[in-house]
């Protein structure tokens, strides 16, 4: 049996004449949190379809927790928390009401469902909304409702397809840091999403898909790291003049590390926080070199994104 949460083998996926998925294959490690990432129609949908048994490979295998989808029996849904598209919700039913329905669906105890269900809704912040019609809920609302179903029964695979959809920035930090949470605790996450902001906070590695096809398998976070593998603070100095790595390494602490991006822009990368920045650029100064601007370097998903994926009206 396979050891890895999520495994898809060669699978292929057509809906007539149009192919959504071609030959894609990717594993992820229990307790892994991934990124999914790609323009609209790029497939990322209906792979998370293909893994929840909401529909069937054209060909290929599909694994899960070790086997292979079976909603109809029921197996194994306990363990597993899926979020796919946006589902039509009967308006009349209160949210309670359909968390009472997706926690027997799942098979969870009777004897613990309402407990089930109240963790679920504080998890995602509907605690105070349980028992408003869904019809009466806001777009942001609904989502949080959503997520909740997916979070019962505290599930060790979580298959979100974009879970901060309608979300305010308040509510999507902190649905950032129930993610974090869970992974923390060694859940693992596919999450899929348009807002690289959510796989930068949450996730370990990256998948970039288009076209129906995988282009693309990476750690999410590619900056330097020390020999410990703590990850180290990058500036990217500017100069009025071309300044030579040689003369910049000879004003910086013996642990940076320097790149040239072009004659007049390098990246320095050091141990430290905000008081060794000062230090650095002090000694920067000092040496009298032509410095004219220091900023922090930001992640770069994005950039990595366009030169992978491409521009959605491309793809």
């Amino acid at each position: 049996m396979s050891t890895a949460a999520v495994e898809l083998e060669h699978v292929s996926k057509s809906y007539g004449e149009r192919p959504a998925l071609r030959e894609v294959s990717f594993r992820l490690r229990p307790g892994e949190a991934v990124g999914y990432l790609g323009p609209n129609g790029a497939g990322k949908t209906t792979t998370l379809k293909l893994l929840a048994g909401l529909t069937l490979p054209d060909s290929g295998t599909v694994r899960l927790l070790g086997r292979a989808p079976d909603p109809a029996s029921g197996s194994g849904l306990e363990r597993v928390g899926v979020l796919v598209g946006t589902p039509g919700l009967v308006p009349y039913l209160t949210g309670r009401d359909l968390l009472d329905y997706a926690s027997r669906a799942k098979g969870l105890a009777r004897s613990t469902e309402q407990s089930t269900v109240e963790v679920a809704a504080m998890q995602t912040g509907f605690a105070r909304h349980l028992d408003r019609p869904v019809g009466s809920l806001s777009t942001g609302l609904a989502r949080r409702l959503l997520l909740a179903v997916a979070l019962l029964g505290d599930p060790e695979l979580l298959l979100l397809d974009e879970p901060t959809l309608g979300l305010d920035p308040a509510a999507r930090a902190d649905l950032r840091a129930l993610l974090r949470g869970l992974r923390r605790e060694g859940r693992t996450l596919l999450l899929s999403t348009h807002l690289l902001e959510d796989v930068e906070e949450v996730c370990d590695r990256v998948l970039f898909l288009r076209g129906g096809q995988l282009v693309g398998d990476e750690p999410v976070d590619r900056a330097p790291r020390d020999a410990k593998g703590t990850r180290l603070r990058s500036l990217r100095l500017r100069f009025r003049s071309p300044v030579s790595v040689s003369r910049l390494v000879e004003a910086l602490p013996p642990t940076a590390r320097v790149v040239a991006d072009s004659e007049t822009e390098l990246t320095v990368s050091f141990e430290g926080e905000d008081a060794e920045q000062a230090t650095l650029l002090a000694q920067v100064v000092g040496q009298r070199l032509p410095l004219l601007s220091a900023s922090a370097v930001e992640g770069d998903l994005a950039r990595r994104y366009l030169a992978t994926v491409g521009r959605e009206d491309e793809a």
